[in-house]
């Protein structure tokens, strides 16, 4: 994590120091968006192998998924989405939506390069820096502790207050994947779901947008939300227990 950190600081002394550098990002979105997020893996990841002396292959859980185990983690994504819906509407009441904000910077014209960078590029580099190097490097704590740290850093990385929360919660949940199926994969699969079909269904109704929603529209679809959320996260413990138990037998066969 502190290398990660350091990456960030050496980047944004970069952008100081050289302004041309920081207009030319700022003035193409799938740029500026690819840089913040390979920033969290050069030269970090390399460095942190290094110093540890630890293979890549020994710091990323590579298992073969298998076939069930992504049925498993479609389903759990698609019923964790009302949760992660509320608590982005929850904290929008207080804060810009950071996905909209990210959706503006990306041409609606270019959408595969867009679904690329934000759904792709941090199912890769953030799976592969938190549930990767930093759940690997927890392996000596429980279960729980192991979920709770790697769901706060990640909630932290975002910097963010709007994504803090959500972000919390998805880090325990996708820890808990890769933990039991043994693979990243899981994972960045879980990640991707999520992230993706926000990004276009906001690239694709870009012109097609109102006004901004008033207070009482907000509170209204909060209501409406929270209903969704509990009914579906409990759909989501229901599938949660069978795959678990699925990946438990799997793993002492």
């Amino acid at each position: 994590m502190g290398l990660m950190l350091a990456d960030v600081i050496i980047l944004t002394v970069v952008l100081a120091v050289r302004p041309s550098f920081a207009i030319l990002l700022n003035a193409n979105g799938i740029l500026l968006l690819s840089v913040s997020e390979l920033v969290l893996i050069f030269p970090a990841l390399p460095l942190y192998m290094l110093i540890t002396r630890q293979s890549l292959t020994h710091i990323l859980p590579c298992k073969p998924l298998g076939w069930k185990n992504a049925g498993y983690i479609l389903l759990m994504t698609v019923l964790l989405e009302p949760a992660v819906s509320l608590l982005s509407a929850l904290t929008s009441l207080f804060y810009p939506n950071a996905a909209v904000e990210i959706t503006s910077l990306l041409p609606a014209g270019n959408l595969p390069a867009a679904v690329f960078v934000a759904a792709v590029l941090p199912a890769i580099v953030e799976e592969t820096c938190f549930r990767g190097a930093i759940l690997s490097a927890s392996n000596e704590m429980n279960v729980y502790g192991a979920v709770a740290l790697n769901g706060i850093l990640f909630g932290l990385m975002h910097m963010n207050m709007q994504q803090i929360p959500y972000a919390l919660f998805l880090g325990v949940i996708l820890s808990l994947f890769v933990i039991y199926t043994q693979s990243l994969f899981s994972s960045m699969l879980a990640h991707f779901l999520i992230n993706a079909p926000g990004i276009v269904f906001g690239l694709l109704n870009r012109d097609n947008q109102g006004p901004p929603p008033s207070l009482d529209e907000l509170l209204q679809s909060v209501r409406v939300l929270t209903v969704a959320a509990l009914l579906f996260f409990g759909g989501f413990l229901i599938v949660y227990k069978r795959f678990r138990l699925y990946n438990i037998n799997q793993n002492h066969s």
